[in-house]
Parts: structure tokens; C-alpha cells; sequence
């Protein structure tokens, strides 16, 4: 895949690991038709499974399964950091140096949102370079593969997108860091 693929899949991904909405719900059609560009057949199939399968999904219900598997689930939620320290202090220390990471790549960061938040992350990776994506994915590759981990268990839908998130990793080369080495 190309620097235009990876950015793409990058940014459907951002977009589906958000809050579902109404308008989350009208940008699915156009995550399916972009995502058909990209050139890595398993990537494109769970994304496109899962966009196909929540498409069947009523929009209360999809709301509440997202709320009940990313808001309420410690081992599921959306913040890679938090599996390391929970809401101790050394959690704001690596936020802290997370921020400093994306400013030093020139991305800018509101404060709308953590800097661990995963769509956040992977919107970084859209529009960073590679040499900035990488190390930070390589940080955090065990703490998402947790999160794929326990989605799975569960036999969540969303197990699909954090599988195209690992198949994207595989393509850039990332090689997760081993627990206890940094």
C-alpha cells in the first residue's frame, strides 16, 4: 500500500472507532467506497464486513453496544494507556509525552479529546510520517492488541477492526515492542 492507502485506511478506522451517531451512520457509505481503493484484500474485507454488519444494526442499539463496550469496559475502552496505569499518575506523565510526540511529528491535538484515544492515534498516523508513526504504534501495538484481545472473547463485532488496524501495522512494519522492555 501507498502513503494515500494507508492514510485512507487509517482514517476509515479513526471513523468507525468513534461514537456512531447519525452522522457517523451517513459517512459509512463513503468509508466503504474509499476504503475500496486500497490495495490489501484482508484489510478491505473487515472493514467492509464490519461496516456492512453494523449497516443492519438500529441506531439505538448500535449506540448502546458502542457506549457498553468502549465507555463501560475497562479491558475494551479506547485509551491504549490506561491498561499500563489505570488513572495513576504515571498515566498523565505518558500522556504528557504522547502530546510532546505528536507535536514533535507537527501534528496539533485539541484538548477535545486524551492523547491515547485510539481514533485520535490513528488519525495521527494518517497524516504523520512513517517515521513518527511507527515507533509510536510499536509502543503501543500489546496495549491494542489487548483491547483486539478482549473484543474478541466477547465476540464483538468491532474484533474486525482492530484485526484491519493489525493487518495496517503489519504493511507500515511495525514490531511491537515485548512487555518489559521499555
Amino acid at each position: 500500500m501507498d502513503q494515500e492507502q494507508m492514510q485512507t485506511v487509517f482514517l476509515c478506522i479513526s471513523h468507525l472507532l468513534s461514537y456512531p451517531d447519525e452522522e457517523w451512520a451517513n459517512l459509512l457509505d463513503d468509508c466503504l467506497e474509499a476504503i475500496h481503493t486500497v490495495q490489501n484484500d484482508a484489510i478491505v474485507n473487515n472493514i467492509s464486513t464490519f461496516i456492512h454488519h453494523i449497516q443492519t444494526i438500529p441506531a439505538q442499539q448500535r449506540m448502546e453496544q458502542y457506549v457498553e463496550t468502549f465507555d463501560f469496559g475497562k479491558k475494551t475502552n479506547l485509551y491504549v494507556t490506561y491498561m499500563n496505569t489505570g488513572e495513576q499518575r504515571e498515566r498523565g506523565l505518558e500522556l504528557l509525552q504522547l502530546k510532546q510526540r505528536y507535536k514533535a511529528a507537527g501534528f496539533d491535538t485539541t484538548d477535545q479529546e486524551l492523547p491515547d484515544y485510539l481514533p485520535l492515534m490513528l488519525e495521527f498516523a494518517a497524516y504523520a510520517e512513517q517515521q513518527y508513526v511507527v515507533p509510536l504504534f510499536e509502543t503501543y501495538a500489546n496495549n491494542i492488541d489487548e483491547i483486539r484481545k478482549q473484543l474478541a472473547a466477547i465476540e464483538s463485532p468491532y474484533t474486525a477492526i482492530f484485526d484491519a488496524i493489525f493487518l495496517a501495522f503489519e504493511e507500515l512494519g511495525v514490531k511491537p515492542i515485548p512487555k518489559g522492555s521499555v
